[in-house]
């Protein structure tokens, strides 16, 4: 692997963490549950979407609000 690829690719993963963490940290530090569910529900709900699984779509949302199916 070429050194600028690798220093490249730090670089990308640096810029992301802190990204993620100067962005997200005060809604993290509000409530870590709710902000894990947010991170994991968000692309998964995005890529279901995408590959027209509107029914997994509706349930990770659900799943990311928190909400049972008895407060719909």
């Amino acid at each position: 692997m070429d050194w600028s690829v690798f220093f490249i690719l730090i670089f990308a993963i640096a810029f992301c963490v802190a990204y993620i963490y100067f962005g997200y940290y005060q809604d993290y530090k509000r409530n870590p549950k709710e902000f894990t569910r947010s991170i994991i529900g968000m692309p998964l709900g995005m890529l279901a979407r995408t590959f027209d699984l509107e029914a997994l779509d509706e349930k990770l949302k659900d799943w990311a609000n928190g909400k049972t199916p008895k407060e719909k």
